[in-house]
C-alpha cells in the first residue's frame, strides 16, 4: 500500500464490531471509518466510500480478500501507463485450490461468463493483461476523472452487477477497462450470506434492460485464443477428426461449435449430445452419462462443457479413453481449452 494512500473502510451495518477490529496504526496516510445505520447493499456502501475519497485514483476492494504483495501497486502502474484507462481488474485466485478464479469477463449470447476459471494460475493463457469491456468488481481500480465522468455505482442493483454495470458505463464513454496480470488477489467470494442474492433477479432484470442492445458477444474471442494456443503447442492435434461431444445447458455451446468448426471443418455435423436438464447437479460422472459405445467410440471427443471442473471426478473414464485415443480435448464456456491429460493433471497425474 503506498504510504501517502488514504484507506477508508464502510461497514454496512454488520452484527459484529469489525471497525473496532480494525487499527488506527496502518503504514497510510489516513484511516477513515464509516457505519451504516442499517444494511443498504454494496452499492450504497461503496458509494460513501468513493464520497470521502480525495485522491486521484480510487481502488475499490471486497472484504473477502487476500491481495499479493504487488497487487495495488501493479493497477497503478497500468493506471498510469495508459492513455485512457477505466476500470482495472486483477487476476483473481481460488485460495483453496490456487487455480485461476478468473481473469476478465466475456458476453455470451445471453449470459455474462468469467475467462479461464480452474485453469492453472500461471498458464500463459492466465497471464496476459487483457483489454475487455468488463471486469469482476472484487478488486477495482479507476482515476478520478474517470469515476466522476462515469459516477457512482447505480444503487437500483442490490450486491449483483453494479461492477459490470460501471464497466459498461465507462466502456461506452471510450475508456479502456483492463484485466491486469500483474495484480493477482485471492478471493473467496459470496461470503455473506444467502441475503446477498435477495435482489439478484431484480438486477439482472435491470442489467440486460439497459445493456443487452449495447454490449458485444465476445466469448468467441477467449475460446478462440485458448484453442489457438493449443494447437501451436500441439500441432499434431490439428489433423484429428475430433466429434464434438456437448454436454452443455448453456446457448453459449453454439459459440463453441463455431469456433471447433472453424479449425475442424464438418466437425459440426459429428456433433453429438448429451445432457441430463432435469438435474440440478453440475459434477457430470461420464460413465453414467453416457453409453458404453461412447466409452469405446474410437474417435477423438472434444468435450464441450459448462465448466471444466464438471469432469473434475471422471479419472476412470479418462483412463480408458486414453487407451483408445491419444489426445482429447475439453472447451468449456469461459473460453478454457485443455487436453483431457491436462484436465486430469489438475486433479492428480494419471500413473
Amino acid at each position: 500500500m503506498p504510504p501517502n494512500a488514504q484507506v477508508i473502510f464502510v461497514d454496512d451495518a454488520s452484527s459484529e464490531p469489525v471497525l473496532e477490529l480494525i487499527g488506527d496504526e496502518l503504514p497510510v496516510a489516513s484511516i477513515t471509518k464509516l457505519r451504516n445505520e442499517r444494511n443498504h447493499g454494496y452499492s450504497f456502501t461503496v458509494n460513501r466510500g468513493f464520497a470521502s475519497a480525495t485522491g486521484d485514483i480510487v481502488i475499490q476492494l471486497n472484504t473477502d480478500l487476500v491481495l499479493d504483495r504487488g497487487c495495488i501497486k501493479a493497477v497503478v502502474d497500468l493506471i498510469e501507463r495508459s492513455s485512457k484507462p477505466g476500470i482495472i481488474g486483477s487476476k483473481q485466485i481460488f485460495p483453496t485450490t490456487g487455480r485461476l478464479r478468473h481473469i476478465g469477463m466475456a458476453f455470451g449470447k445471453h449470459s455474462l461468463r468469467k475467462i479461464f476459471v480452474g485453469m492453472r494460475a500461471d498458464h500463459p493463457l492466465c497471464t496476459q493483461t487483457r483489454q475487455l469491456q468488463i471486469v469482476h468488481g472484487a478488486i477495482v481500480a479507476m482515476t478520478r476523472q474517470c469515476l466522476d465522468e462515469i459516477g457512482p455505482l447505480d444503487e437500483r442493483y442490490y450486491n449483483t452487477l453494479e461492477n459490470v454495470d460501471h464497466c459498461m458505463k465507462a466502456h461506452t464513454r471510450g475508456y479502456a477497462n483492463y484485466t491486469c496480470a500483474d495484480s493477482i488477489a485471492y478471493h473467496w467470494s459470496s461470503q455473506s450470506g444467502p441475503a446477498r442474492f435477495a435482489r439478484a433477479d431484480e438486477g439482472d432484470a435491470i442489467f440486460w434492460s439497459d445493456w443487452g442492445s449495447l454490449r458485444s458477444i465476445d466469448l468467441d474471442r477467449f475460446v478462440d485464443e485458448a484453442l489457438d494456443y493449443v494447437l501451436a503447442t500441439k500441432p499434431n492435434l490439428a489433423n484429428y477428426k475430433f466429434e464434438p461431444l456437448s454436454l452443455c445447458r448453456s446457448s453459449d455451446e453454439s459459440i463453441l461449435i463455431d469456433c471447433i468448426e472453424q479449425r475442424w471443418g464438418g466437425a459440426r455435423e459429428r456433433l453429438h449430445h448429451s445432457r441430463v436438464f432435469n438435474s440440478s447437479h453440475t459434477t457430470l460422472w461420464l460413465p453414467m452419462e453416457l453409453p458404453l459405445r461412447a466409452m469405446i467410440n474410437p474417435a477423438p471427443y472434444i468435450y464441450l462443457v459448462d465448466r471444466i471442473s464438471h469432469l473434475s471426478e471422471n479419472r476412470m473414464w479418462f483412463e480408458t479413453r486414453r487407451r483408445i485415443v491419444q489426445e482429447e480435448l475439453v472447451v468449456d464456456t469461459g473460453g478454457a481449452v485443455l487436453t483431457t491429460n491436462e484436465l486430469v493433471a489438475l486433479n492428480g497425474e494419471l500413473p
